[in-house]
């Protein structure tokens, strides 16, 4: 008789996959005008978190350092055009210990960024050629904050994100 074996572990969608606050999203949904869209690279998951596509990267594992960028536009939009919050090409800035999570303004082609949140982060694991980060915590940057009207505070926590990418030889 042959054992069972486990099934391997699941891989989290490929990008940067992250539900901005569940809160907010919620509250979204029940606006009668609440709308939101997911273009470019970007899409909505069955459990309503936001994915963006892998757009290259220039992370050194050994170093725990480096830029990884992703595409996508993701806009929410309510009362009647008074909110409106776009999350656009998202990159994920990391440095010792921790990362910055910003978004492309749309301006000078892309290149000039607003930070939206900071992150505590811990080495990735390195699953079938993926490097992967599960529940990275996300804590509203000052700019995020005015990104959401200040309806969060600078250092709150947001939704947590979960980031795969191939791994580079």
């Amino acid at each position: 008789m042959k054992p069972a074996s486990a099934s391997p572990a699941q891989l989290p969608r490929q990008g940067l996959t992250w539900g901005i606050k569940r809160s907010f999203m919620d509250y979204i949904a029940g606006l009668p005008d609440g709308a939101v869209s997911a273009a470019d690279g970007a899409t909505v998951t069955a459990s309503g978190e936001f994915c963006f596509s892998p757009a290259g990267s220039e992370y050194d594992p050994a170093r725990g350092t480096g830029v990884l960028r992703f595409r996508g536009d993701v806009r929410v939009a309510g009362h009647h055009g008074m909110m409106f919050v776009r999350l656009l090409d998202p990159w994920v800035e990391f440095t010792a210990g921790h990362g910055v999570l910003s978004i492309s303004t749309g301006d000078d082609g892309g290149k000039e960024r607003t930070d939206v949140g900071t992150l505590r982060t811990a080495a990735p694991r390195n699953m079938d050629g993926f490097l992967v980060w599960e529940h990275v915590d996300v804590a509203v940057s000052e700019a995020g904050s005015e990104l959401f009207d200040g309806q969060y505070a600078a250092g709150q926590a947001m939704d947590p994100l979960v980031i795969r990418v191939p791994a580079q030889a």
